[in-house]
C-alpha cells in the first residue's frame, strides 16, 4: 500500500491520487464505517483529491455539534422558585437560562438528559413563544459557514412539533414510514430546520450516518466517529441504501433510497410530486413565522445591528417591513438593508393583480408564478398536513382589491360570494373577506348578530366608527381605536376594541369551524394591561351571510389543536356571537391604507 502522510488535525485528502484515496479508505474502513460498495463507488467515479476535500470548519462543526447548548432569555416576571427544578440541568448566565450539554426539550417543555426523560418541565413562561436558541460553541458554525448560517439557530415551536409528528408517523405502516417532504413559503428558513434536524439525529441516533445534500449539489457524509466525507450523491449509495441512516436533501429533487428521507423544499411540485407517490412517504407543511418568533430573533441577533451607512434595524423598522412583506425572516431581517431587494416590492405589486394571483394556483393548489412567492404565503393548518394560500400582508391584499375594483368595475364582494364552492381558492377567499370585514368593522354601523351560547334570535348591534391602530406588541394597543395586530399569526383574535368597558374581540372566518386557542386569550389578559377598564369580554365571529344563521358555538383548543382540558372560568364566561357582514350593500369607506400612507411605510420606496 502507498505511503500516505496525513495531517489528522486537517483531515483532508487534497492532492491525493485515486489509488491513494482507495488505499486510505480501505485502511480506515472500520473507522469510517464504510463498506466495500462505498469504496468501489469512489474509485468508479474517478474521485480525485479536490472533490473529496472537506474544509476543517465543516469537520469541526460535526465534532462539536453535540456540545451545543439550548438557551432561553430569562423573563422579567419569572420567580426564582419556578427555576428550582431546573437547577440540576441548567445554569443562569447574563439573564439567560442555559440548558446543560446533553439536555434538550420537547414541544411541551419536558427535559431530556442524554435521551432520558428527566420528569422536569420548563416553566410555561420560557417556552411560551419559542423552543430556545441552539448555540454552538465559540468559533464553530453550522456546516462551517460563518457568514451564511452563523452559530445560533432559533428553535421554532413548529420544529419540535414537526419532529414529533415525523417520529410518530415513522412507525410501521405510518404515513411517514420511509420519509417525508417539508415545504412552506419561500424565505421562512427551511434550511435552518434541516440544520436542527442534523442536531436532533446526532443526539437521538448516535450510530446513524447522515447524508446532507445542500447548495450546489454538494453532499456531505457525516459519520458517527466524527468523520466527514464530501462528494456527489452517487458516491454515497452504500450509506443511502441502509435503512438505519438518514438522507436530508435541501431543495433538490429526491431519488428513492432505503435511508430515511427528508426533503426540504419550497412548494415546487416538480421537486416532490414523484416522491409523495412512494409508499410511506408523505408531505408536511411548515408555517410562516409567529410575530413573537420574529421579535425574539430580532432581539437575539439583529437588535442594534447597523449597516455600512450607520442605519440601524430598529424595532420600528421591523414593524414597517412586517406590514410590507408579512412574517418572513428573509425579507424582514436578512434583507432589511438591501435596497434593491426592498424596492422590488413596488415592482411585484405593479406586475400582479387579484385575478393573476388566483389564476396562478394550479390543479395541486400551488402558485405557479414567481410573483406568488413574495406576495402570497402558505397558511398552514395546526396539524401541518394541509395549507391554503393567503396574501402575504393586509397592505398587499388591500392594494390588489383596490386595483381589481377599479379595473373590473366590480366589487370584490362578488368574487367572495361566487368562489365559495372552489376549495383551491379558499385561502384567498377568506383573505379577501377578512380585509373587507375589517373595513366594515372600522367604519361601524348597524350589524346583524346572534348569540351562540343560547342560539338566540337575530338582533342588531351598533358599532361606532374607529380609526385603526396597528400593533406589534399588546402594550401598543390603544383604548379608543380598532386594534389590529400586524401579524396574522396572532392567536385567537384578528382585532379588538373597547366599547363602554366591554372588551370586544373579533375573529373573522368564512368557515363554520373556527376553534378558539386558549393561549391567545391568556396572552391578551396577561399583556394587555387594561384590567381596570374592562367589566366584560365578548367574542364575535365575523362571518358572511351564507353561514351566519347556521354558525355554531365554537370549541376551545390548545396550541396543538387538541380540546383544552383546563379552561379558566373567565374564558368559559365569555359569550360568543356571530356577526354578519353585508355582502350586497357597498358604501364608501375608509381603507386601512391609502397610497400615501403605505408609501411612507415602505423603506426605500419611490414617493
Amino acid at each position: 500500500m502507498s505511503t500516505i502522510h496525513v495531517n489528522p488535525s486537517v483531515e483532508t485528502v487534497e492532492g491525493w491520487t485515486v489509488e491513494q484515496v482507495k488505499d486510505f479508505l480501505n485502511s480506515k474502513k472500520d473507522e469510517f464505517s464504510l463498506n466495500d460498495e462505498e469504496i468501489a463507488k469512489f474509485e468508479e467515479n474517478g474521485i480525485n483529491g479536490q472533490k473529496l476535500r472537506v474544509r476543517p470548519r465543516v469537520v469541526e462543526f460535526w465534532k462539536k455539534l453535540l456540545d451545543a447548548k439550548i438557551v432561553f432569555p430569562l423573563p422579567q416576571d419569572i420567580e426564582e422558585s419556578e427555576l428550582n427544578a431546573l437547577k440540576p440541568y441548567s445554569t443562569v448566565e447574563n439573564n439567560y437560562i442555559c440548558l446543560n450539554k446533553g439536555v434538550i426539550t420537547d414541544s411541551d417543555g419536558m427535559l431530556y438528559h442524554n435521551g432520558a426523560d428527566t420528569g422536569v418541565q420548563l416553566p410555561f413562561k420560557l417556552i411560551d413563544e419559542f423552543g430556545g436558541m441552539l448555540c454552538l460553541p465559540d468559533d464553530v458554525f453550522f456546516l462551517g459557514e460563518r457568514e451564511k448560517y452563523g452559530s445560533k439557530l432559533l428553535i421554532r415551536n413548529c420544529y419540535l412539533q414537526l419532529l414529533e409528528l415525523i417520529e410518530k408517523n415513522r412507525g410501521q405502516r405510518g404515513p411517514a414510514e420511509t420519509g417525508c417532504t417539508i415545504t412552506g413559503t419561500p424565505g421562512i428558513g427551511k434550511t435552518y430546520f434541516g440544520l436542527f434536524i442534523l442536531f436532533y439525529i446526532r443526539y437521538k441516533y448516535p450510530k446513524a450516518k447522515i447524508v446532507w445534500r445542500g447548495d450546489k449539489n454538494t453532499c456531505y457524509l457525516f459519520s458517527p466517529e466524527n468523520r466527514v466525507l464530501k462528494g456527489n450523491i452517487q458516491q454515497f449509495d452504500g450509506a443511502l441504501n441502509d435503512y438505519k441512516n438518514f438522507y436530508l436533501s435541501d431543495a433538490h429533487t429526491m431519488t428513492w433510497y432505503s435511508a430515511y428521507k427528508i426533503l426540504l423544499t419550497s412548494p415546487k411540485n416538480e421537486r416532490f410530486n414523484e416522491a409523495v407517490k412512494w409508499p410511506g412517504f408523505t408531505q408536511y407543511f411548515m408555517p410562516v413565522w409567529e410575530l413573537e418568533e420574529i421579535t425574539t430573533l430580532w432581539n437575539f441577533q439583529y437588535k442594534n445591528k447597523k449597516n455600512n451607512e450607520g442605519e440601524e434595524l430598529t424595532f420600528e423598522l421591523v414593524g414597517i417591513l412586517l406590514e410590507k412583506w408579512g412574517p418572513i425572516p428573509r425579507s424582514i431581517l436578512l434583507k432589511w438593508d438591501d435596497e434593491t431587494y426592498q424596492r422590488k416590492y413596488y415592482n411585484l405589486i405593479a406586475q400582479a393583480d387579484l385575478e393573476s394571483c388566483i389564476n396562478s394556483i394550479d390543479t395541486a393548489g400551488m402558485p405557479t408564478d414567481t410573483i406568488s412567492g413574495r406576495l402570497v404565503h402558505l397558511d398552514v393548518g395546526s396539524t401541518f398536513t394541509d395549507a391554503v394560500y393567503r396574501f402575504a400582508s393586509p397592505m398587499i391584499s388591500n392594494r390588489l382589491i383596490q386595483a381589481y375594483e377599479i379595473k373590473t368595475k366590480r366589487s370584490v364582494r362578488d368574487f367572495i360570494m361566487s368562489s365559495c364552492e372552489y376549495p383551491m381558492v379558499a385561502g384567498f377567499r377568506g383573505n379577501l373577506f377578512e380585509d373587507l370585514a375589517h373595513i366594515e368593522l372600522q367604519r361601524g354601523g348597524i350589524f346583524r348578530v346572534r348569540c351562540l351560547n343560547n342560539n338566540s334570535e337575530v338582533s342588531e348591534r351598533h358599532i361606532k366608527e374607529l380609526e385603526c391602530n396597528w400593533f406589534m406588541k399588546l402594550k401598543e394597543a390603544r383604548k379608543e381605536y380598532y386594534n389590529r395586530p400586524k401579524s396574522k399569526t396572532f392567536a385567537s383574535i384578528d382585532a379588538f376594541s373597547l366599547d363602554n368597558n366591554t372588551l370586544v374581540l373579533y375573529q373573522i372566518t368564512v368557515s363554520t369551524k373556527h376553534d378558539i386557542k386558549v393561549k391567545g386569550l391568556d396572552d391578551l389578559k396577561r399583556f394587555l394591561g387594561w384590567g381596570n377598564n374592562i367589566n366584560n369580554i365578548h367574542l364575535y365571529f365575523v362571518v358572511p351571510p351564507n353561514i351566519f344563521e347556521e354558525f355554531p358555538l365554537q370549541r376551545y383548543k390548545t396550541v396543538k389543536d387538541q380540546d383544552s382540558q383546563k379552561i379558566p372560568i373567565w374564558i368559559k364566561n365569555i359569550p360568543q356571537y356571530a356577526l354578519e357582514i353585508n355582502m350586497v350593500e357597498q358604501r364608501n369607506s375608509k381603507r386601512h391604507y391609502t397610497d400615501s400612507d403605505s408609501d411612507t411605510m415602505l423603506r426605500g420606496g419611490e414617493k
